[in-house]
């Protein structure tokens, strides 16, 4: 099935190179990338009184505004805080990704989302598709880009073990191991699939 203005779900687990998969459909093939991770922060900031009120006062900064690090420093070491923090932040995030959507609906899109099936994100798709890299180029890159130590990585990566299961519900998938040419050629072969 070819959809002329597809809506493409992206998934995978941190560092798997999703951002990158995003960068070249944005940049080849004029994709307009959603980085959920973005709606996140806004979210946080219109949910601050609420999530301020579930997790105190010690997760704001000097400036009053919420402290990305210390918060997720607090959630991924909790499942359960991290899932109240998540029923708070996410009917947001999907509400605004999907009046984006809505707006604008002749445009091709990228959902750039690590739980896109936990947040319903994958009910606005046409496509989903599954980014996957070996566990320990996805610690380096990690470490490298994102400067987590092993404690935060351990603890984010056991809370997205999960997603290995949800290869099943993808469209399609695409392995990044480092090689940017194999990864070009993958995407290309995705968009010949849904052109």
């Amino acid at each position: 099935m070819s959809v002329e203005y597809p809506v493409v779900g992206l998934v995978g687990k941190v560092g798997c190179g999703k951002s990158t998969v995003s960068g070249v459909l944005a940049k080849e093939y004029k994709f307009i990338a959603l980085d959920v991770d973005k709606f996140g922060h806004s979210a946080l900031e219109w949910e601050k009184d609420n999530i301020v009120g579930n997790f105190g006062t010690g997760i704001l900064d000097s400036t009053g505004k919420i402290d990305r690090q210390v918060l997720g420093n607090l959630v991924f070491r909790n499942a359960e805080k991290l899932s109240v923090l998540n029923s708070i932040v996410h009917p947001r995030m999907k509400k605004e990704i999907a009046d984006i959507i809505t707006k604008h609906p002749k445009k091709r899109y990228i959902i750039d989302a690590a739980l896109l099936f936990e947040m319903g994100l994958d009910e606005l798709c046409d496509y989903v598709v599954s980014v996957e890299a070996p566990e320990d180029i996805i610690r380096a890159r990690v470490k490298l880009y994102r400067k987590w130590d092993d404690c935060k990585i351990d603890g984010v990566l056991h809370a997205q073990r999960y997603l290995d299961f949800f290869k099943d519900k993808s469209h399609f998938s695409i392995f990044n191991n480092g090689d940017m040419n194999k990864l070009m050629k993958q995407i290309e072969f995705f968009i010949l699939e849904i052109s």
